[in-house]
């Protein structure tokens, strides 16, 4: 294991994950979005962003549209897991939305993660 990229993806994760739970927060508690739409176009925007980061600084990958299909596909497949999870714990819990957002959090990350080292696994890390 590559220490120092292990620790430069935990930096992005921790920057995405606090960005992400700041927009989640504004939009539903301030603007009052609609829970669904708005937890999609947030986490769309913000795996852009994490694509980018982790390119740059965690893996030192050059721009490839295949890796960025499947860092996508990675976090789509933790979109539709967060998805679920909003459905089933707004039925199980009396929590406001904003909570609820923050509840999937832990599940997506540990799915997303997983995959994601096997995304740019196929690029020799710089050390």
């Amino acid at each position: 294991m590559n220490i120092k990229a292990f620790i430069r993806f935990i930096g992005v994760g921790g920057f995405i994950t606090l960005l992400s739970m700041l927009l989640l927060y504004v939009c539903l508690q301030v603007f009052h979005t609609p829970l669904q739409l708005t937890y999609v176009l947030t986490y769309l925007v913000t795996v852009f962003l994490s694509y980018t980061l982790n390119r740059l600084f965690t893996f030192q990958s050059t721009y490839s549209h295949g890796t960025m299909l499947r860092y996508y596909l990675v976090y789509i497949s933790g979109m539709l897991l967060g998805m679920l999870l909003l459905y089933i714990f707004r039925k199980l819990f009396t929590f406001p939305n904003w909570v609820i957002s923050y509840m999937v959090i832990p599940f997506t990350l540990l799915n997303n993660y997983f995959w994601s080292v096997k995304v740019f696994k196929q690029k020799e890390i710089k050390q």
